[in-house]
C-alpha cells in the first residue's frame, strides 16, 4: 500500500500546494487502480476507502437538517452525536477508529455524485490528517479535555478552484481533502485524455458542453465536479466564461 510523506506544521496539518496533492492521489491511484489512469473510467471509491484504506463505512443522520454530510473518526470514542428521527432527538453514538460515517440523506439515488464526492473527501481526511484529529490513547491528557473529539464533520463540498480566502486550520484541511477528493475521482492523465478527444472542435459552447459531460459521465462525478476539474487541469483554460454555464 502507498504510504505519502509530506511536510507538517507543528500541529501537525500537512503543508501541501495543489501539485504535491495531484503527485499523491496520482500514487494513490497508480497503486490501487493503476489500469485507470490509461483508461478513463469511474474509481471504485467505496472500494477505494473500504478495501484499499481499510476504514470502516458507516450510514447515519448527521443532524436533523442534513447541514452535515460526512464525518471521519480518528480514534475510538463515545463523542459522536447522531440524529434520530423517530425519537426526535440527538443520541451518541459509540464509535470504532478510523470510521467513516455518511449521512443517510446522501443514499438516496439522486445524491449518487455528492456520495462519491463525499466518500473521496472522508477518505482524503484520513490519508492527511489523521497526525492532527488522531491521538495516543495512552496520553491521558487528550482524554481529559471534554473539549477534544477525534473526528471531524463536512458540511455541504463546496469544490476546489481556489486558494484565496483559506485562513482558519480547518479551511485549509477541508480544501485539501477537496482538492484530493477531485484528484482521486478525476485523475489528471485520465482527464487530459479526454479532452484530447475534442482539440479539433471549433465551436466554444460545443467543446465546453461536450467535455464536461463526458468526464461527467465517465467518472460518475457532477458537471459542477468535472467544469471545476477541467478548469484546474485548464483543459478549458479559454473558455471560462462558458463554463459558468455548467456550475
Amino acid at each position: 500500500m502507498y504510504t505519502p510523506s509530506f511536510k507538517v506544521r507543528d500541529n501537525c496539518i500537512p503543508v501541501l500546494s495543489k501539485s504535491d496533492i495531484e503527485t499523491i492521489g496520482r500514487n494513490f491511484i497508480l497503486d490501487f487502480c493503476p489500469e485507470a489512469l490509461v483508461k478513463p473510467q469511474a474509481i471504485d471509491i467505496d472500494g477505494f476507502v473500504e478495501m484499499y484504506l481499510g476504514m470502516t463505512l458507516d450510514f447515519q443522520y448527521l443532524s436533523n437538517d442534513g447541514r452535515y454530510l460526512g464525518m471521519t473518526v480518528f480514534n475510538d470514542t463515545n463523542k459522536v452525536i447522531i440524529y434520530d428521527p423517530q425519537a426526535k432527538r440527538a443520541e451518541y453514538l459509540p464509535v470504532k477508529a478510523r470510521t467513516v460515517i455518511i449521512d443517510n440523506t446522501l443514499l438516496e439515488s439522486n445524491q449518487r455524485h455528492r456520495y462519491r464526492y463525499t466518500m473521496g473527501h472522508e477518505g482524503s481526511h484520513d490519508i492527511l490528517h489523521s497526525g492532527h484529529y488522531a491521538f495516543d490513547p495512552n496520553q491521558m491528557s487528550f482524554l481529559d479535555d471534554d473539549d477534544w473529539a477525534p473526528m471531524v464533520q463536512c458540511r455541504s463540498i463546496v469544490y476546489p478552484a481556489t486558494l484565496k480566502g483559506r485562513k482558519s486550520d480547518e479551511e485549509w484541511m477541508e480544501w485539501q481533502a477537496n482538492y484530493l477528493s477531485s484528484v482521486l475521482l478525476m485523475p489528471a492523465d485520465a482527464v487530459r485524455m479526454i479532452a484530447a478527444k475534442y482539440d479539433k472542435v471549433k465551436d466554444k459552447f460545443q467543446r465546453t458542453y461536450s467535455l464536461v459531460r463526458d468526464v461527467s459521465n465517465t467518472f460518475d462525478v457532477s458537471s459542477e465536479a468535472a467544469t471545476y476539474r477541467l478548469k484546474e487541469l485548464k483543459c478549458l483554460e479559454k473558455e471560462n466564461n462558458l463554463m459558468d454555464a455548467f456550475i
